[in-house]
Order: C-alpha cells, then sequence, then structure tokens
C-alpha cells in the first residue's frame, strides 16, 4: 500500500485547492491497465473499505489483480475540509473527475491507466453517477447500497446527524462548523442488520464513523434525480442489501436481484448492460455485514467479465 495525495479544487470555492488522500494498492508482478476508485458513503472514509478481516473490499479486489485506490472524499478521512457549504454532490464530483484524470493520465507515484472503474457505496456510488454522467470517463460503475427509492428508515436518517464537533469519536478532530456525524449508538439501527454483523465489528462500525456535510445533505436529493442515471453510458452492476430499509423495503423490495432490475431499469436507460446482486443477511452498510465476501466476489467476477484487470497500459 502507498498513500497517495491529489489536489483538486471545487465548484463555487474562488480557486483555493484542497488536497485529497489516498492508498494505492496494487498486486503483485505486472502493474494491471485497470484500477478500481472506491468512493465511501455518508458519514464515512477509505476505512469503509478495509474493515478488518474478510470485509476487506481492497484485499479482495487486489487478489482478483486489479489496482485499487481508495479515497477519501472531499472534507473525509484524511482530506482537507473545506467550508461544510461548499462540500456538495456536484462539488464531490467535479473532485473524483480530477483524481479520475490524473489516474488516466498519470504523475507522480503513480503510473497511467487505461481503465478506470468506480465502486461506490451510498453517497459514494451517488457521486460516481454524477460523475459518469458528467464526463463520460470512467469504464464501469459498481453501484451499491443505493437505489431510485427510499425506504421505511430514510426519514431517521437527518434526524440521527448531530454536529461532529460533539461526537466523541471526532470531537479532536477540530472540524469545521457544518460537519455532521450521527449521534452514538444509531450506526446500528440505520445501518446493519440485527444478526449479520457481530457485536465487535457493530463496534468497530461506530468508531469508523466519518462525516458528512451541511452540503452534501441539502443536495443529496439530486442521488436520486433521473437526469444523471439516464446520461450513464457504461455497464452498472447494482448491489442492494436484502434487509436494507433506507433503501429497501419501500417502493423497492430488495428481496430479490429482479425487482432491484426491474425498478432500476427505468432510470439506467443509456447503459449499455444493467446487472443486480443482492445480499443476503445484509443492511445499507454492507460491508460491516459477515456476508459481505459475497458481493465482492460477485463484484470481481462482473468487473472481470467486463473490464479485466490486465488491459494493455497506455
Amino acid at each position: 500500500m502507498t498513500s497517495v495525495t491529489f489536489d483538486v479544487t471545487l465548484p463555487h470555492s474562488s480557486g483555493a485547492t484542497w488536497r485529497l488522500a489516498a492508498e494505492l494498492h496494487l498486486p503483485a508482478g505486472d502493474l494491471p491497465g485497470t484500477v478500481q476508485l472506491l468512493l465511501p458513503g455518508l458519514t464515512y472514509d477509505r476505512r469503509y473499505w478495509a474493515v478488518p478481516g474478510e470485509g476487506d473490499y481492497t484485499r479482495h479486489a487486489v487478489a482478483a489483480g486489479y489496482a485499487v485506490l481508495a479515497l477519501d472524499r472531499p472534507g473525509t478521512g484524511g482530506s482537507g475540509h473545506p467550508p461544510a457549504d461548499q462540500v456538495t454532490v456536484e462539488a464531490n464530483a467535479e473532485a473524483v473527475h480530477q483524481v479520475v484524470r490524473a489516474l488516466r493520465e498519470g504523475r507522480d507515484g503513480i503510473s497511467a491507466f487505461r481503465h478506470v472503474v468506480a465502486v461506490g457505496h451510498s453517497l459514494g456510488a451517488g457521486v460516481a453517477v454524477h460523475e459518469a454522467a458528467g464526463h463520460h470517463d470512467l469504464d464501469a460503475l459498481v453501484v451499491t447500497s443505493l437505489l431510485h427509492a427510499t425506504g421505511p428508515l430514510y426519514p431517521e436518517a437527518v434526524p440521527a446527524l448531530h454536529p461532529a464537533a460533539e461526537d466523541d469519536v471526532l470531537r479532536a478532530a477540530n472540524l469545521p462548523d457544518g460537519y455532521l456525524t450521527t449521534r452514538p449508538g444509531l450506526r446500528a439501527r440505520l445501518y446493519e442488520h440485527p444478526g449479520g454483523v457481530s457485536a465487535e465489528m457493530s463496534a468497530h462500525h461506530e468508531r469508523a464513523k466519518s462525516t458528512v456535510t451541511i452540503g452534501e445533505g441539502l443536495t443529496l436529493d439530486t442521488l436520486y434525480a433521473p437526469g444523471p442515471a439516464a446520461a450513464v453510458d457504461v455497464p452498472v452492476f447494482l448491489v442492494a442489501g436484502r434487509e436494507d430499509r433506507l433503501f429497501g423495503g419501500g417502493e423497492v423490495s430488495t428481496g430479490h436481484a429482479g425487482t432491484v432490475l426491474a425498478h432500476e431499469r427505468k432510470f439506467y436507460t443509456g447503459a449499455p448492460e444493467l446487472d443486480a446482486f443482492v445480499v443476503p443477511d445484509a443492511a445499507h452498510s454492507l460491508n460491516f455485514h459477515r456476508t459481505a465476501p459475497i458481493w465482492y466476489a460477485a463484484a470481481q467476477d462482473w468487473l472481470t467479465r467486463r473490464v479485466p484487470p490486465a488491459t494493455p497500459r497506455p
């Protein structure tokens, strides 16, 4: 693993530059031509992709032969913390676009990759969709825990947040005003399936919390707008937790991949391929559940057949 950084500018930030932190993981042997760009969701950072033990998505992707870049989105983890109102869904997408461009072109410490695929969780998945729709520079999308419908727990999501400066886990970070996180003890109710996560992993889940900004909160509705999904013109793999009640259990049943696919096909009208996979015994935050490796294997298989890791380098 190599720690890397990217300097990006955000829309409406008067040209200010912000540094994004990331980890680059490479398989042994020849460098692959394809990199997976991992984008965490709301109140998460790149640690979402490195859950201890079998929950480490990064290890599974590297074992399949891919290079992996696990990114801290603007305002999360080790990345810079712009004013909260500037960190919107649009700003995330534009920052990710600059990272994609750097991965394709190469830069100090990073060789150029011929293909870039984005793997996103929840808000991170929506950011990937917006980036792909606006810039058409990704080769495939893996969209996890994000559907164009909400479930019965969704109304609880906003009341579950409080200022990060008041949170025992994040207080010491001295974050700017307008940075929020989940109230203590609520991650399990919103994001976990009872019985699907061990007590030790649930405690780790609480400790691994990160932030969401006021700007992201005010622009969340753009994640569910039909326009961006319709503009995606690359293959898309949808992954949902069977017990997700933030996006499942309401208008859309996540009990079967067929129901997920039938609903989402109305939105991804430009995607040349659209497939879906449902993870058993898992709720919204898939990677903390015991069954996470099931979807990891499904995603690597799906990606390998569409954008193989050993594609020729530029």
